[in-house]
């Protein structure tokens, strides 16, 4: 259950005006078992023997399905249609000694009107929202394919940001970030100038669902002026029939070099369906994908994963997924193995949130 507080603060005795906070502390845990195994071959010319990778969890495996997390939020009433909020969410890994508290998932300051709605700090971006309409289990072979084919070029998550989002008008609304932060980079050199920008336009009423963004940023290292460039393009779309809830995904990404002209492409699309059947929510979902490079490699990608909820209560559940995805080099040189990757595995874990 939500623990929620409510308190009055009084915000001048010279003119005895009140104002209303609410404050909830939240929380959510994912643990289960999980399998998976990884039979790869790097390719090349002779024989090439597979190599096989398997890993096993009885009880331990932890956000398989969603991430653990402890957060607190909370409003307050300005007064004249105005809203302050908060949030400030820590990532939980119960499955190790390691503490993660004070890991930032999310952490920012909104204020909210009839104007729309500004947040700035740290928060979850249109791009997560566009990943976010796959029903399939992300930590399952299969599952959350756009965020694990294309997000390495542009994260779900904005850090060092300013976004602001307009009211919804029968069902429509626009969304803007500007972000200044690390953006497909390793790099740790000092003098790195990151910046980013996320637009976006959705539509949510009814049972039609659909959320189009495109973002991109620079990440340069001064001052040679060197770095990478990257563009990302997401859509997402869902139908509630009822008695099935179909939805459609696409993202294709590029990270370009500054000022060479290597790159890297990723195209992917995942089609599914979710199944509401009273407790039950069957799912199933079929991915692929394709990524090249400007030395002329190019790789096919394609992902199945089939599983199912069930709801326990409103804050508990119990999911089960099994999944499998393959990555293939599609162009080799004469004589040469083409080289892949295999990916097989399934779960069963109970979430509950408070």
């Amino acid at each position: 259950m939500k623990k929620s507080f409510v308190a009055a603060a009084v915000l001048a005795t010279t003119t005895g005006a009140f104002a209303q906070s609410s404050v909830t502390l939240y929380g959510r845990l994912d643990l289960g078992m999980s399998s998976n195994k990884n039979t790869a071959n790097a390719g090349g010319v002779g024989i090439v023997p597979n190599t096989t990778v398997k890993s096993f969890s009885l009880a331990g495996a932890q956000g398989v399905r969603t991430g653990g997390r402890l957060g607190v939020r909370g409003t307050e009433d300005l007064g004249g249609g105005l809203k302050a909020g908060f949030n400030i969410e820590t990532r939980v890994d119960p499955d190790s000694s390691a503490s993660t508290f004070g890991t930032t998932r999310n952490g920012n300051l909104s204020l909210a009107g009839g104007f729309g709605t500004i947040t700035i700090g740290t928060f979850d971006n249109a791009f997560d929202d566009v990943r976010g309409y796959s029903a399939s289990t992300a930590g399952v072979a299969g599952g959350d394919f756009l965020a694990k084919t294309s997000g390495a070029f542009i994260d779900g998550r904005s850090q060092n940001a300013l976004a602001y989002r307009s009211p919804a008008m029968g069902g429509f609304y626009v969304r803007a970030d500007a972000l200044r932060q690390k953006i497909d980079t390793t790099t740790a050199t000092p003098g790195v100038r990151d910046l980013g920008y996320i637009l976006a336009a959705g539509y949510d009423n009814g049972p039609l669902s659909a959320l189009v963004a495109f973002g991109g940023g620079k990440n340069i290292v001064l001052p040679a002026n060197t770095g990478t460039k990257v563009t990302d393009l997401g859509f997402g779309v869902s139908y509630d029939l009822g008695v099935a809830v179909p939805y459609f995904q696409y993202e294709q990404a590029k990270g370009a070099d500054i000022p060479a002209p290597g790159y890297d492409k990723v195209r992917s699309f995942e089609l599914g369906s979710k199944f509401p059947l009273g407790a039950f929510t069957p799912y199933v979902t079929l991915s692929a994908g394709k990524a090249s490079n400007q030395a002329g490699s190019t790789g096919k990608l394609r992902g199945f994963q089939i599983g199912t909820t069930y709801d326990i209560s409103k804050r508990t559940y119990v999911y089960t997924a099994l999944g499998t995805d393959k990555t293939t080099q599609a162009n080799v040189a004469p004589g040469a193995t083409t080289g892949f990757s295999k990916n097989t595995g399934y779960a069963l874990g109970l979430v509950h949130s408070f």
